[in-house]
């Protein structure tokens, strides 16, 4: 049978870049001190797009297509602002304005792990009527993900 993994409860968390995140075990450890983006509604895609070019031929009704480097994503995240944060927006609000990395670490629901490097390209917050604070983000992707099953 297939397995499939449920988003909801699903949890977010940032570390320092240099925390060891290859096995499930130490994920574990990494998330026990790590600082979790709490109250997250929404996350975008994770992953890349390669460019690519196509040429075509005069003496030829066929054509070849080149594959170019990876461009990673960007996520926008939205959660209630929370002004006693000191973690997950903290950070986020921090990483965007030094301009630094940290490493995602994300706990899926059925016990496995995604890691990512990522970068803070916006930090806001938005007030709409009848509604609550919202802090609004935009993740960048800085690398390729890892999943982590073992």
């Amino acid at each position: 049978i297939m397995a499939f993994v449920d988003s909801t409860g699903t949890d977010f968390y940032l570390v320092a870049t240099s925390v060891a995140t290859t096995t499930k075990a130490e994920c574990t450890t990494a998330i026990s001190t790590a600082k979790r983006i709490k109250n997250l509604k929404t996350f975008g895609d994770i992953g890349g797009t390669r460019a690519t070019s196509e040429e075509k031929f005069l003496s030829s009704d066929d054509s070849v297509k080149s594959m170019g480097s990876i461009s990673y994503g960007n996520m926008p995240v939205e959660c209630l602002f929370d002004s006693a944060d000191t973690e997950g927006q903290d950070i986020l609000r921090t990483i965007y304005s030094d301009k630094t990395e940290r490493k995602m670490i994300i706990k899926n629901t059925d016990g496995t792990f995604t890691t990512l490097p990522i970068k803070c390209s916006s930090a806001m917050k938005t007030y709409t009527i009848d509604a609550f604070v919202m802090f609004k983000g935009t993740i960048e992707q800085n690398g390729a993900q890892t999943e982590v099953i073992a």
